[in-house]
């Protein structure tokens, strides 16, 4: 295949899944694509190295299918011979890593600030609410929540710090109140069985500065709450309404001037359309962004897998064996005290166009 016959191609690809999938992405987001494919055929990891939106991903994977450059069968996505032709005629070439044995990638080694803690934290893990898919659950790795906190640790936002954290299936909270450092940590969540957990976890270990409470992000934060803390940490939902539900009420919560917040966002469910609009946000919520650690966090493969919207859109269905969802790791700062609106949020906060695990 010509470079000319292989870009018009692209270019039909691109318009015939914008039919199917209406939500923002580029032609780069299709090279990126492709270039997993070159890299893999197990389609969860594919999803992995794409960082594309999944509902992009499924549509212009699906139409390739039918246009005979893609076999889907069984959890393998397999370039045909034509699909390869037309992918090397593009110069496109496989995703490739170089990512750290010792740190997977994250540039923070826990071990070196808390080893007991991360064991402990460990043991107490194995008893653990399972995610449920009514809010959005999907809980990390234990090495991602022990590297979160060691990344705020070395930051300075942990020691002699008030940390509220909103939203804690991760179980946040214990790992860093374990490390004996914050002055105080207090765990907002939906969820009855979290909060029953960290406060079980909190009377047995004796961590007298951690306690959870029942509340709902939808409802506005309570006075006593309201610009009470240092530092928040959470991992939103990742529709724009969901995601503002957190951080909005993260941002409420901070003291002012120098406080830090930390939150995750993924490429499966967020386009950089959406990054950008999100990022704007923070910027006129007098926010900088200071670091970003893209796939800093990986989640366990939760057991709602099969009912999530996106398994109708695979182009082959099978369940994942390994990590696939991952996420960035976002920290800000305030530079100045922000003007938001502490008000209820209406309807359903989880789902938007691009949505694809709830």
């Amino acid at each position: 295949m010509e470079r000319h016959e292989a870009e018009a191609k692209l270019a039909e690809l691109i318009e015939a899944t914008k039919k199917e999938a209406p939500i923002p992405f580029s032609p780069r987001d299709a090279e990126r694509a492709l270039s997993a494919l070159l890299a893999t055929d197990d389609l969860w990891e594919a999803v992995r190295l794409s960082h594309a939106p999944m509902r992009f991903l499924c549509a212009f994977w699906n139409r390739m299918v039918q246009d005979g450059l893609l076999a889907a069968m069984d959890g393998r996505l397999k370039l045909t011979d034509k699909g390869r032709d037309f992918a090397l005629a593009l110069g496109i070439s496989p995703t490739r890593e170089a990512v750290c044995d010792a740190c997977e990638g994250r540039g923070v080694d826990f071990r070196k600030l808390f080893r007991e803690a991360a064991e402990r934290f460990i043991d107490i893990c194995k008893n653990r609410p399972e995610a449920i898919q009514d809010y959005d659950q999907g809980y990390v790795t234990e090495a991602t929540t022990l590297a979160r906190i060691a990344f705020a640790w070395q930051r300075g936002d942990l020691e002699g710090k008030e940390i509220i954290v909103l939203g804690d299936d991760d179980l946040m909270s214990i790992a860093a109140a374990l490390t004996g450092a914050p002055k105080r940590v207090l765990a907002l969540d939906i969820d009855e069985r979290l909060v029953d957990f960290i406060n079980e976890v909190a009377e047995r270990e004796g961590l007298t500065n951690l306690q959870a409470v029942k509340h709902d992000l939808r409802e506005p934060i309570p006075d006593e709450w309201l610009s009470a803390f240092d530092t928040f940490l959470c991992d939103p939902t990742e529709s724009f309404v969901g995601f503002k539900a957190f951080v909005e009420r993260g941002l409420l919560c901070l003291k002012g001037v120098g406080s830090a917040g930390y939150f995750g966002l993924t490429h499966v469910e967020s386009s950089l359309d959406k990054w950008a609009r999100i990022q704007k946000f923070l910027i006129e919520s007098g926010a900088v962004i200071t670091d970003l650690r893209d796939d800093f966090s990986g989640y366990v493969n939760w057991g709602y897998i099969e009912t999530m919207r996106s398994w109708e859109w695979l182009p082959t269905k099978a369940a994942p064996k390994s990590v696939w969802y991952c996420s960035a790791f976002y920290r800000i700062e305030l530079l100045r005290k922000p003007q938001l609106e502490n008000k209820r949020l209406e309807g359903n906060i989880f789902e938007d166009e691009e949505a694809a695990t709830t």
